[in-house]
């Protein structure tokens, strides 16, 4: 009996000890003090880059030029002015649901300051200059001091009308 009683004794205790040694791990473990977090760590992107739109309406007709001659994006060269950046391709929006129905849509550089040209460039319709400023504009945020503000967009050598959207600039150009 004697046995028994001290075989229950240390088992116990073992049994305790055990779970006390697993209960200060689990509160050490969690009490240990880290670093701040940086709150710019893992930002990539803050949104989309700027898109431009173009729709050239023939002057006389006020048909939509893209769409009723039926024109090929791959005939349509869109070359920028600092030669450093690459050429770039447009899309025929053909979506009669979007309020883009009919627009050559192409991205712009928005991502430094300066002045930009973008010479678009279509055997069967014609030519048109875009250009723009980027300014860089301060705003109150730890991550990001700055950031690049397009203004100023015009088409050089048509008449036009532009609209702008959170990142969209749209061109209704006559021709």
């Amino acid at each position: 009996m004697k046995k028994k009683l001290l075989t229950y004794f240390f088992t116990k205790k073992f049994y305790y000890l055990s779970l006390i040694l697993l209960l200060a791990a689990t509160f050490g473990s969690g009490c240990q003090k880290t670093s701040q977090s940086n709150p710019c760590e893992g930002l990539l992107n803050e949104g989309m880059p700027t898109q431009v739109g173009l729709i050239f309406v023939d002057g006389q007709t006020g048909e939509n030029i893209l769409l009723s001659k039926n024109i090929d994006t791959a005939t349509i060269t869109i070359t920028p002015a600092p030669t450093d950046f690459y050429l770039k391709r447009g899309v025929i929006v053909k979506d009669t649901s979007s309020l883009m129905h009919g627009a050559l849509m192409f991205p712009i550089s928005d991502t430094e300051k300066g002045m930009f040209k973008y010479k678009i460039d279509n055997p069967n319709v014609g030519s048109a200059t875009l250009s723009y400023t980027n300014l860089e504009e301060k705003r109150n945020d730890n991550c990001n001091s700055y950031y690049i503000s397009v203004t100023d967009p015009v088409i050089e050598d048509h008449q036009f009308t532009v609209s702008r959207t959170a990142f969209r600039l749209v061109f209704k150009v006559t021709l």
